[in-house]
């Protein structure tokens, strides 16, 4: 560092940058978005707004993304502060539910905008706010205030600077500790930016009690950041990407690019304790998964300088950091599928039900599973969850169970559970279950019938079935191939929960994430480097395990490998590339590049 006084960034893209996207983002994408940017070693993230549904639709699932067991964690942890937007005291109420440490409000400086945006006068919202504030106090909770429209109101005009000044002075008053500045439309200038600051700070506010948050849509965000600065201001809101158009300038751009200014502040010497690099990458992860342009000039440099510089390397899967472009392909049935080039991840994604397997699941995973068989382009799935629990297995709600009823409905659901299962078993691609948390009966059998699995510090599998009058059938096959037929049997008759960590202890899972908010992380870091190995070598490997598990000293087992070994000698197969790729000197291979590549057509 220079010397010169840090900033602290408040990142606003999960809330502020999301709420005017029009098409639906998934709760797992805002998750994942969210951990992401902590990642980035963001300190202050807005997480979400209580809401109305039906006046931002985009937030309707404040609920399920404050509940999940990762962003509970985050919430947990004191060394970051992760406020939430709530209109009155009763969105308060509700993130209390949560655990929330700290609360927005928001005000608007003018009539016409207050009345537009939040049905009532500039006053009203004062005494809201002052509502809240009081209730937050009580219960340790901090508040920091929103004023928006600071330089000007799309229906009122030009706003004097006496009431954006009475604005901060009655937030403060009230009880927050800090009020950021909202140029809402995005007309400020650097003039009007030191002459609304000069103003305020000679009438009594202290620069320590302020923040920036300009908006973009005249090109002038960045400026008017560095100005504010000048003028003594320290804490600056922004969102990646640029995420968050300007409603009253269609078109136009809205927030300023958290990477553009920390690119700004760090060139200057200004430490703002983000990580550039990983900055850019979400910010580029999530504009593709929206399918909009990336917003960030600093945010498509830096990802440019990194891909040449990786293009010199003559080991490509040495970036193994670098984190998967998700993008959606669907999401139904309790599914949400996302893909990025030949690696599949699939969410479990019925979280109020615990992700139990309804016959809608069960199908839509088993087709899912069946199509996968035969897609040639796909080499890895990720099988993971969304919510508190991986799966808490079969359907057992009322009207929705088929136990007890026998006859042709105990033989459907035997069919489709048996299906399921081997569709997962039999699959060509390399499986990753990423157990998120408890899992029971056939939730186990899912996590089983994958090649590898990979825990949170909170996750247990149960195979309860004996307490309810039940047996494992269905799954037992893959309980006894990975647990061991000891382990197993114990497990099948105690009905007891095992932790991660005794899993880990016997090799059942491979490895165990830090924390809850690190799982995916973790998830994503192995199965990318997953890529060096190649993809039809790595479905041999599946057969010839299942050779010794099936087979086991048989003739058909020696027939099956001598079979293999054929195949894998074929001058047009793999092994002939990866050795002429080894004799050149290339001692680590990513293949999904190599195979990519017009020298090693495969």
């Amino acid at each position: 560092m220079s010397g010169r006084a840090a900033v602290r960034i408040v990142e606003v893209g999960p809330r502020d940058g999301l709420q005017n996207i029009r098409a639906h983002v998934p709760t797992p994408i805002k998750r994942e978005l969210i951990e992401r940017l902590v990642a980035a070693k963001l300190g202050t993230v807005e997480l979400t707004s209580i809401v109305s549904p039906k006046a931002i639709p985009q937030l309707a699932d404040h609920d399920q993304v404050l509940t999940n067991p990762s962003i509970l964690s985050l919430i947990r942890n004191p060394e970051l502060r992760l406020p939430v937007l709530v209109p009155n005291l009763t969105g308060f109420q509700q993130a209390l539910k949560y655990g929330v440490r700290e609360v927005a409000v928001f005000i608007s400086a003018t009539e016409g905008f207050s009345r537009a945006n939040v049905n009532c006068t500039v006053e009203q919202g004062l005494q809201r706010a002052a509502e809240v504030t009081k209730a937050a106090k009580s219960h340790g909770v901090a508040v920091r205030g929103y004023i928006s429209c600071i330089f000007a109101c799309p229906y009122d005009g030009p706003t004097p600077h006496t009431a954006v000044l009475h604005c901060v002075k009655s937030l403060l008053k009230a009880g927050c500790y800090e009020v950021s500045l909202g140029d809402t439309i995005g007309v400020g200038t650097p003039g009007k930016t030191r002459e609304l600051l000069t103003f305020l700070l000679t009438n009594g506010i202290q620069p320590s009690q302020l923040a920036g948050h300009f908006h973009d849509t005249y090109g002038q965000a960045l400026a008017n950041a560095w100005e504010a600065y000048q003028c003594g201001i320290r804490v600056f809101d922004s969102s990646v990407a640029g995420l968050g158009g300007c409603p009253y300038a269609p078109g136009a751009r809205g927030n300023l690019s958290t990477e553009d200014l920390v690119y700004m502040f760090e060139g200057a010497g200004i430490d703002t304790g983000v990580d550039l690099g990983r900055l850019a990458e979400t910010g580029d992860w999530i504009s593709s998964l929206l399918k909009i342009p990336n917003g960030s000039r600093a945010g498509v440099a830096t990802l440019a300088k990194q891909e040449m510089t990786a293009t010199k390397l003559s080991h490509p899967v040495e970036q193994l950091a670098t984190p998967f472009r998700w993008k959606i392909v669907r999401a139904a049935g309790g599914l949400t599928i996302l893909r990025d080039r030949k690696t599949a991840k699939v969410i479990l994604d019925n979280p109020q039900n615990g992700n139990a397997l309804t016959a809608n699941m069960i199908s839509e995973l088993t087709a899912f599973f069946h199509d996968s068989k035969r897609d040639k382009s796909l080499s890895r799935i990720i099988l993971t969850a969304n919510g508190r629990y991986f799966c808490t297995g079969m359907d057992l709600s009322k009207g929705g169970s088929p136990v007890g009823k026998g006859g042709r409905t105990s033989t459907d659901q035997f069919n489709l559970l048996t299906d399921l299962y081997k569709a997962i078993d039999d699959a060509a691609q390399v499986t990753i279950a990423g157990i998120n948390g408890p899992c029971f009966g056939g939730g186990v059998g899912l996590a089983l019938a994958c090649d590898i699995r990979i825990a949170s510090p909170n996750a247990t599998i149960t195979l309860s079935e004996t307490k309810l009058g039940l047996a494992a059938a269905t799954i037992s096959k893959y309980v006894v191939r990975e647990l061991g037929i000891p382990f197993a049997r114990e497990a099948l008759l105690s009905g007891r929960t095992i932790p991660a960590s005794e899993l880990k202890q016997k090799s059942v899972v491979t490895l165990v994430a830090d924390n809850a908010g690190t799982l995916d992380q973790t998830i994503d870091s192995y199965t990318y480097s997953l890529r060096q190995c190649a993809p039809k070598a790595s479905a041999m490997s599946k057969e010839l395990i299942k050779l010794g598990w099936n087979s086991a000293g048989s003739q058909a087992q020696e027939e099956g490998i001598k079979k293999i070994f054929e195949a894998m000698m074929r001058p047009d197969a793999e092994g002939s590339k990866g050795l002429a790729a080894f004799q050149s000197g290339l001692r680590k291979i990513d293949w999904d590049e190599f195979a990519a590549s017009d020298k090693a057509k495969l």
